[in-house]
């Protein structure tokens, strides 16, 4: 059979431009501007009622999403002690919100330019519990072109997803923003630049790992009280890898990160990839060294392809984990009587395959606003060679002990 041409793997596979102005993989004034007309319109998917039923969250739902991500909180985990928590039943991990895109800038617009995830703002209303369904609309708020050191210009894109409920209660927003760039030119800059080496371990290296894990701790049913927390707390820590490739497709796969608009949209059969999904968005696949489009997910599990067509040192994670760890970090530190309700998250550095990455946080502010008792948390992840791969801040809500029994998230 015929081999693919290495300047061939990077070319939209089916591509057709019907108007003739929009040329492939660049950013032209004619792609930005069919983009911006896309602002404010909303995306949604029409629900039958049947399809809405299978949408429940279950406990088995509630359990894969959150084993898939590496948190083993008794809360998502086990039905006899969540019936004793203040939730009354398991909880949905909250990571889970990111499933409500309905799009994003991996195939909205600007046909054949790389989307990088840039970082994201999520505000939790309230928390999902199994029997609950998440119902998802999503609209694209900026588009703008900006200069950049690897690709000379850039496109940044940004969206507001909101999640609802069946009846319409509004549960969470989840604010995402992204970078679309070149890839032909990405490569060309990335492949003159002095890249970092791939992570290696000894013995050693890996039995500190192993200790870290064994320190994991878990607040659990155990309160935390505004009072008793001082600015300048450390946030315990929480470790996570190094990843693999087995490990990253089961936790941003299992784990909700690709499964945006339909279920499985990312992962369909052979048939519906080529029939449906490359037909819906034409230009989207790379062609790999065998002559085989695929989605561009494939450059997360594979160092040797992300070299390839990125010009990139090695797989580089698609972000939505280090989104899950963080909260996995936040949520152990505040036990079952707090409310995670804001986390905004930054991706200054990529996280590589056989990377590994701890999480830490310090208590930055504290306040009081009505019934409220807010804790302000600075987050940062940190990989084994002192990179800062993550940075952002939080806003957990805790009880007072002049409120005890509060349940604080129907304060908000």
């Amino acid at each position: 059979m015929a081999e693919t041409k290495q300047g061939e793997q990077t070319r939209g596979y089916g591509y057709k431009d019907k108007g003739g102005n929009i040329e492939y993989g660049k950013i032209t004034e004619a792609a930005v501007n069919a983009l911006k007309a896309r602002i404010g319109v909303e995306r949604s998917s029409n629900l039958l009622d049947w399809e809405i039923e299978d949408r429940k969250f279950t406990a088995t739902r509630a359990r894969r999403f959150a084993m898939s991500a590496g948190d083993y909180n008794p809360l998502y985990l086990d039905m006899e002690y969540a019936r004793k928590s203040p939730y009354g039943t398991i909880v949905v991990p909250p990571a889970t919100i990111m499933g409500i895109e309905q799009t994003n800038a991996a195939r909205d617009g600007m046909p054949g330019l790389h989307a990088w995830f840039r970082g994201t703002t999520i505000e939790w209303k309230k928390p999902l519990l199994i029997g609950d369904v998440l119902i998802g609309k999503t609209y694209l708020t900026d588009v703008r072109v900006v200069p950049s050191r690897t690709t000379d210009q850039a496109v940044i894109q940004e969206y507001e997803n909101k999640g609802f409920n069946r009846t319409g209660e509004h549960i969470a927003s989840v604010y995402t923003s992204w970078h679309r760039a070149e890839r032909e030119t990405a490569k060309e800059k990335a492949v003159n630049q002095k890249m970092r080496g791939l992570a290696s371990y000894s013995p050693e290296d890996i039995k500190k790992i192993q200790d870290d894990y064994a320190n994991t701790k878990l607040r659990g049913s155990q309160k935390l009280f505004f009072e008793d927390v001082s600015v300048g707390d450390e946030i315990w820590p929480l470790i996570k890898g190094p990843t693999s490739p087995a490990q990253r497709s089961v936790g941003e796969g299992g784990g909700g990160g690709f499964a945006r608009g339909e279920p499985g949209e990312w992962s369909w059969s052979h048939k519906q990839v080529l029939t449906v999904l490359f037909e819906r968005h034409p230009g989207l696949p790379f062609v790999n060294e065998w002559g085989i489009p695929e989605v561009p997910v494939v450059i997360h599990n594979s160092n040797e392809r992300c070299q390839r067509y990125l010009g990139l040192p090695g797989a580089y994670d698609a972000g939505y984990q280090r989104i899950n760890w963080s909260i996995n970090m936040l949520t152990n530190w505040g036990g079952d009587y707090s409310f995670l309700h804001k986390l905004s998250i930054r991706f200054p550095v990529f996280n590589v395959m056989g990377d590994t990455t701890w999480l830490y946080g310090k208590v930055n502010g504290k306040r009081q606003e009505g019934k409220l008792n807010v804790l302000e948390i600075e987050v940062w992840n940190q990989n084994q060679l002192g990179f800062k791969v993550t940075e952002g801040s939080a806003e957990i809500i805790v009880p007072s002990k002049a409120n005890p029994d509060d349940v604080v998230w129907k304060n908000l």
